[in-house]
């Protein structure tokens, strides 16, 4: 059985083949096929719109959201992000027992982790997994693929809220309704399905392969987060410097931070500033911002300084985002989890970005 995944476009490639891969590497059935089919947004306006604030989600259901209102910081839809599962239907002409699954970072109407239609499309919001857990975002993102999978297989309606194979208050099991996100990281530790729902799967009479594959990728998943579970003692930051040439440098570690220009200026920028700051800040500090990026890269004209700065800090450029994703992942390929967390860019959309380390290790002397 075919599950197709795509992504929206403000969603990291780098980040999507990682979900790819880890998905693909688990043999069965079940056969994940990455598609890296780029959506026009001109043809999709409400993905125009890459950056926008919190929202309250006070929303009685989903279909009062029906358009994206940039005016009024509405999320999506659920019907316009499966409408891109189904244009994607259309243009390649997938099979009807196949699935679609759209990783997208924008927000939803319900805020919801991910769901499912009857088309048997699906889609995972990708973003903020670092408030729930320290673990790579890829593995439950993965999950949330798979439990759609599971829930549509079953002919599970997860919209109409608690019921026998829809479980509040939380049994441990893949169905368990989390309407408190942080109740997210219980059903990934147990990774379990329960008698109930075992029953159900039997009933539907769903292929015996399929829930064996789906059951190794749970038990995969779930040993990522015992493995942090297990962990003896809590990551310590370490001193970092930036020294008078502009490197950043770990000196317990040997280790250095190494960044583009335009990368570095960022990650300057928010080693200085402890409370953090936010998107819709940061056109506040393009001359700041401005001034470091020509310090490290002295011969650029200011046209393109500026254009390069005037995109990063806009809070309707599509700068920030991607260039924050390369330094996480350049810092987490350097340094790996838990301690990685310490050094990254943390922070949510609306929220003020910051970096963990505690202000007395930091010394910049550039």
């Amino acid at each position: 059985m075919k599950v197709y995944l795509i992504k929206t476009p403000e969603y990291e490639l780098d980040n999507f083949k990682d979900v790819c891969n880890l998905l693909s590497s688990f043999e069965g059935t079940l056969d994940f096929i990455p598609s890296f089919y780029e959506f026009d947004k001109n043809d999709f306006d409400f993905l125009q719109y890459d950056l926008f604030p919190q929202h309250n989600f006070k929303y009685p259901s989903n279909d009062i959201a029906i358009k994206f209102d940039p005016s009024q910081g509405s999320p999506l839809s659920w019907r316009e992000l499966f409408s891109l599962c189904d244009f994607y239907r259309e243009v390649f002409k997938i099979e009807s027992n196949a699935f679609v699954a759209l990783l997208t970072n924008r927000k939803n109407a319900l805020n919801w982790f991910s769901a499912n239609d009857k088309s048997r499309n699906i889609f995972v919001h990708t973003a903020e997994w670092d408030q729930y857990t320290q673990v790579n975002a890829k593995y439950p993102i993965a999950y949330q693929v798979v439990e759609n999978v599971m829930q549509s297989l079953m002919n599970l309606n997860v919209e109409e809220g608690p019921s026998e194979y829809i479980h509040e208050p939380l049994k441990g099991c893949m169905n368990d309704f989390c309407d408190n996100k942080n109740q997210i990281i219980i059903k990934l530790q147990t990774a379990n399905i329960c008698n109930s729902c075992f029953q159900k799967i039997k009933d539907e009479k769903v292929d015996a392969k399929i829930l064996k594959q789906v059951r190794t990728i749970f038990n995969g998943i779930r040993n990522e987060f015992i493995f942090l579970e297990d962990l003896e003692d809590a990551p310590e930051p370490t001193p970092i410097i930036v020294d008078k040439s502009g490197k950043i440098i770990l000196p317990e570690q040997s280790l250095e931070i190494r960044l583009t220009p335009l990368f570095k200026t960022l990650y300057l920028f928010f080693l200085s500033k402890p409370n953090g700051v936010t998107v819709a800040q940061l056109s506040d500090f393009k001359d700041e911002l401005l001034l470091i990026y020509k310090k490290l890269k002295p011969g650029v004209s200011d046209e393109e300084a500026k254009k390069r700065i005037d995109n990063l800090s806009h809070p309707l450029g599509d700068g920030f985002n991607p260039t924050k994703t390369h330094i996480n992942r350049i810092i987490t390929d350097l340094l790996s989890e838990p301690v990685a967390d310490f050094y990254r860019i943390s922070g949510t959309a609306g929220n003020p970005y910051f970096i963990k380390v505690p202000r007395n290790l930091i010394d910049i002397r550039y």
